[in-house]
């Protein structure tokens, strides 16, 4: 089970209750990056780190948050500078490595390709 974080929580990031889980049932009450339910119950609320963040009012805050992800992906993933063209790149390295991989694996004869 989910928790809804405090009152407090919310309001800094300028979202209602019903505005949070309107977010959840959207995701289907998991993680949007990896798609698990978080073993404590609680997602952190992911937004747009932009520029004056702080100052804005509520509901411009509320425009900048992109979703709810477990610890983890928000830590890991997300909470470092995390940009569009960033994780094109991330993809693309990770798929050239697993096709040298392939490639090297089958002049060897080692068949085996990893899921």
């Amino acid at each position: 089970m989910v928790i809804v974080p405090s009152l407090g929580t919310l309001k800094k990031y300028g979202l209602t209750e019903e505005d949070w889980k309107a977010i959840l049932d959207r995701q289907n009450g998991v993680c949007a990056i990896c798609k698990k339910e978080p073993k404590k119950g609680r997602l952190c609320v992911e937004h747009e780190h932009i520029k004056g963040w702080k100052y804005l009012p509520d509901e411009e805050r509320k425009k900048y948050v992109r979703g709810l992800c477990c610890f983890m992906c928000n830590t890991q993933y997300l909470g470092r500078c995390l940009t569009i063209e960033k994780a094109k790149n991330v993809v693309k390295y990770l798929e050239e490595y697993e096709e040298r991989k392939w490639k090297a694996s089958i002049a060897t004869g080692e068949e085996t390709k990893s899921a």
